[in-house]
């Protein structure tokens, strides 16, 4: 443990940690803005109604999946254009990015009228025994949601490619102002003020609708500017199709991670709302609270697979290698005040969300648990992240393979079935995996086998 804390550590790597910090802080920062307005987004649901906040147990993991699976040419889009900017070949990166763009609004498309058509029979699965008044607020947010999916894929895309060419600051301030239309969109339409209809989770959806159509519309302004690191506007049709065969090529394995990953994540989702509707709004309560580490992971994550991409493009395995392990201990350090604040003070924190007694101590000791998951979950997030953006997305299937189907839906049946845990085995089983998910990435990141992956 010494010699890997001596070799990888944040303190031995000052240099890098400054140049990742550049890039993470802007992302970090969107992910922070994101998971604001994620927890405003529940706390208001939750003062509208605990029916509307236990809805999105149903309806948020559903459009979560929807969006990560078929959003999975975002790792393709990272590793291309991250690897053609860290070369030099700007024809190369626009071309993906245009590529990229073409397969967002084709699959959106696909994705979203197909889940449209299917909504009631996914409804019935995944709470059919929330009772019809939930479902009725899950039917009405996914109403509006499910139709906007290739927006959401565009601003996907966008993203994706100007983080992968390192300015990761335009991002942020799209998020800015979007999120801000989110926030504001909530308040008037889910409460109904300023004469707008009492609309509750419909009204949610409503206001991310706008929010996601103003961030597309931003993103692909950002990429058709003058000096931007990237652009689609020009672009020859020969480079796009070839940008889009090398991005869907390396989507591929992603794809496969994410579909394995949210089946089991739908299990695991299924097995949760079977302990019924108190444990469903306090498992949203503590997702909303994780949610801060989570995206604030993710956001170090995005820094991370950008530097790992420009370091492999520009023929610098060993950087690429250093940068992996150094951002996973940073990210996790990062973390442990977070992880502090959710295990000391769990029941205030859950009580913001709904002071209903029942749900408070139903969430306490599993918020506890989760609070002692989130350094393995930050490393996690970033080691997987560094992975995909090498281009290496079927050893990252292998991971969600292990970690979701060997660990994650073992260990919650046995602990909330076989122990009768209720909600705190829930929680328990997603540290598990958290867990088996680090020490599976840092194996697969020391083997390098990665480095040696063409795109």
């Amino acid at each position: 443990m010494r010699s890997l804390a001596a070799r990888f550590g944040p303190l031995r790597h000052a240099d890098e940690v400054r140049g990742l910090l550049a890039m993470a802080l802007p992302a970090v920062a969107q992910s922070l803005l994101q998971t604001l307005v994620f927890l405003v987004d529940r706390v208001m649901l939750g003062r509208h109604s605990a029916v509307a906040l236990a809805s999105m147990q149903v309806a948020g993991p559903l459009v979560w999946t929807l969006h990560s699976v078929f959003g999975s040419f975002s790792s393709g889009t990272v590793a291309v254009v991250g690897r053609a900017v860290g070369a030099g070949d700007r024809g190369a990166a626009s071309g993906a990015l245009k590529g990229s763009l073409v397969l967002a609004v084709g699959l959106g498309a696909l994705v979203g009228s197909g889940a449209y058509a299917a909504m009631d029979p996914l409804l019935t699965f995944l709470g059919g025994e929330a009772g019809p008044a939930v479902l009725h607020e899950a039917r009405g947010f996914l109403g509006v949601l499910l139709p906007m999916t290739p927006v959401v894929f565009v601003a996907v895309a966008a993203t994706n490619a100007l983080q992968a060419a390192g300015d990761t600051r335009t991002p942020f301030l799209i998020a800015l102002v979007t999120n801000l239309v989110s926030v504001a969109g909530n308040w008037v339409l889910i409460f109904g003020h300023l004469g707008a209809p009492r609309l509750g989770a419909r009204g949610a959806a409503l206001s991310n609708a706008a929010a996601l159509s103003l961030e597309a519309l931003l993103g692909l302004a950002a990429l058709a500017r003058h000096g931007a690191p990237v652009r689609w506007f020009g672009t020859e049709r020969s480079s796009t199709l070839e940008g889009l065969k090398r991005v869907a090529a390396v989507a591929i394995g992603s794809f496969g991670e994410r579909t394995i990953y949210h089946s089991g994540y739908l299990v695991f989702v299924r097995i949760t709302n079977g302990l019924g509707p108190v444990a469903m709004a306090a498992h949203q309560a503590l997702l909303s609270i994780e949610s801060v580490s989570f995206l604030s992971a993710d956001g170090f994550a995005v820094a991370a697979g950008a530097r790992v991409a420009q370091r492999l493009g520009a023929g610098d395995a060993a950087g690429a290698r250093r940068v992996g392990w150094v951002a996973a201990a940073t990210s996790a350090a990062l973390l442990v005040p977070v992880a502090l604040a959710m295990f000391f003070g769990a029941e205030g924190l859950i009580a913001l969300f709904r002071d209903d007694p029942a749900i408070v101590a139903m969430g306490r000791d599993a918020l506890r648990v989760g609070a002692v998951a989130q350094l393995p979950m930050a490393a996690a997030i970033v080691l997987a992240q560094s992975l995909r953006a090498s281009g290496a997305t079927r050893e990252a299937l292998g991971v969600a393979l292990g970690g979701s189907f060997g660990v994650r839906i073992t260990a919650t049946a046995g602990f909330t079935r076989g122990l009768s845990w209720g909600l705190t085995g829930v929680w328990l089983g997603s540290g598990c995996d958290w867990l088996a998910r680090l020490l599976l990435c840092a194996w697969r990141w020391h083997r390098g086998r990665w480095a040696e992956t063409r795109v």
